[in-house]
């Protein structure tokens, strides 16, 4: 968390778990994002984690990544191709799902939505179910959609 979540931290630790949440910055603009290049992770500590590199973690044991912050997915130029390569990238190391945002996700929301989902699944409930409630909390507040519906999942939504 925070400072601790850095490039070398990362690496050192995750294999010993089967749920990955990073709220790390991501790029996959292709003109590069505000402190990133294309296609690049950013860690507390200013260092970089290439996405192409994501397909030599050997994630077999993984159940599911969260990406959870902002710029995980799509941008204004998107065509909509760039969420399900980072997914693909993730599967193809071994992880069974992927929870990306379509756009940038507002960080407050986002940690209510994902603190429900894990709440949820703790209860029992699928990946698919477990975010599906998560979201209808909001939808009975009354919230906008755009507070609350960036986050997607891709792959497999069973039992973690």
């Amino acid at each position: 968390m925070r400072e601790e979540a850095t490039l070398n931290r990362f690496y050192n630790d995750y294999l010993r778990f089967n749920i990955l949440h990073l709220a790390n910055p991501v790029c996959l603009n292709p003109q590069g994002c505000a402190e990133l290049e294309a296609n690049q992770i950013l860690f507390a500590n200013g260092e970089i984690l290439n996405i192409a590199d994501i397909a030599l973690l050997g994630l077999n044991q993984t159940k599911l990544v969260v990406l959870s912050a902002c710029q995980t997915a799509m941008t204004r130029e998107s065509d909509g191709r760039e969420l399900p390569a980072i997914a693909y990238l993730f599967e193809r190391a071994g992880a069974d799902a992927v929870i990306a945002s379509l756009w940038s996700a507002e960080d407050k929301k986002a940690l209510l939505i994902m603190t429900q989902f894990y709440e949820n699944v703790n209860e029992g409930m699928t990946k698919a179910e477990a975010l599906r409630q998560a979201k209808l909390t909001f939808v009975q507040q009354g919230l906008h959609p755009f507070s609350w519906s960036p986050l997607i999942l891709i792959g497999d939504g069973s039992y973690l």
